[in-house]
């Protein structure tokens, strides 16, 4: 392994397989820096305090409590690398960090876990798996019409985001003797088609949708674009799972099409404010299953993004190139390499 000494990578929030992690990382020679979300979770940097560390730092692993925000990237003359444990980039101004030079990566290697949860959830809904254990635990009562539940076999799957984790989802619903149908602008018809899906328009997709299962990012087009008028166009008996961003749908709006019978239920695993309020109504709903933005926390996939998350800093770092797959900005590269290419490969993998 190449030595790294005199590089420091700043870890700002935990990241699980740690001890393991941590010994790969300073097993370079490279200098690892525990920030304070690791060990006191109430406590974060400020702008200026994660402007100072970019100053003083080759790479930064977080997730998303530390907002890598324009002011912070155009302040941090040393940093070279933001490496996000997950997906999601929301927590990161990814232009600012292309125009200054800076390699965005993130680990994408929960899809998995979260199709799972989302599978999971369309049958615990369809099955009312939670009223009926509550309803047993609480009147003593057997059988009645309230505990009466829908097969899938049949029903109408709708994908809205069609990217790396509907693809799972789909992928898994293969054999279900299910219709398949999604919206994604980004995606070619014939890529969808040769994984049993077919794309429709948006407005389709909600009307036809007797569960629609959301996949995809928080960005300016998407954040609020799921509210009244697209619960009105479902139909009363459909479910809604969310397990991409709470502020993609209008909670406010989500509450009130659940309370009126607009749409029989929901999953939900993120929510406009995290950690969610308790006093939040979705959380004492009985039509709702709510889990605390933890479909992509199994022990497998976050064994992955830890691994990930320091091979993709270390290969930066050293000044080499990570996975192209992992790369959020890749049109970033010839300037990135111009401005830190060094050519020494990490090549050495967690086990």
């Amino acid at each position: 392994m190449e030595n790294l000494a005199g590089k420091k990578i700043i870890l700002a929030e935990p990241i699980y397989g740690s001890d393991e992690t941590y010994d790969f990382i300073r097993g370079t020679g490279c200098e690892l820096i525990i920030g304070p979300h690791v060990s006191r979770p109430d406590q974060g940097y400020s702008e200026a305090q994660l402007i100072e560390l970019g100053n003083e730092v080759d790479g930064l692993i977080g997730m998303s409590r530390e907002k890598m925000t324009k002011r912070v990237i155009q302040g941090s003359k040393r940093l070279r690398v933001i490496t996000k444990t997950g997906i999601g980039m929301d927590h990161v101004d990814v232009a600012a960090a292309t125009d200054c030079g800076i390699l965005v990566t993130n680990t994408p290697v929960n899809r998995l876990s979260v199709a799972e949860f989302a599978i999971m959830e369309m049958l615990a809904l369809t099955k009312k798996i939670l009223s009926t254990a509550t309803h047993i635990k609480r009147t003593g009562k057997w059988r009645e019409d309230s505990t009466t539940v829908n097969e899938l076999y049949e029903r109408t799957i709708g994908i809205l985001g069609f990217g790396g984790i509907g693809r799972q989802v789909a992928k898994r619903l293969q054999g279900w003797d299910v219709t398949m149908i999604a919206y994604d602008p980004y995606i070619d018809p014939k890529e969808a088609e040769s994984r049993g899906v077919t794309l429709v328009d948006r407005d389709t997709l909600f009307k036809r949708s007797d569960v629609l299962t959301m996949h995809l990012p928080l960005t300016d087009e998407t954040r609020a674009s799921v509210g009244k008028r697209e619960f009105q166009m479902m139909k009363p008996t459909a479910i809604l799972i969310n397990m991409a961003r709470g502020k993609i749908v209008i909670e406010a709006d989500l509450i009130e099409a659940l309370q009126n019978g607009t749409i029989a239920g929901a999953g939900v695993d993120v929510f406009e404010i995290e950690p969610v309020r308790q006093d939040n109504q979705l959380l004492s709903m009985e039509n709702v299953i709510t889990s605390p933005h933890s479909a992509g926390f199994t022990f497998e996939a976050l064994r992955r993004m830890a691994e990930h998350a320091a091979r993709n800093t270390l290969q930066a770092v050293s000044g080499g190139v990570p996975n192209m797959e992992y790369i959020v900005n890749p049109e970033v590269l010839d300037a990135w390499k111009a401005k830190w290419a060094e050519g020494v490969p990490i090549k050495t993998r967690v086990r």
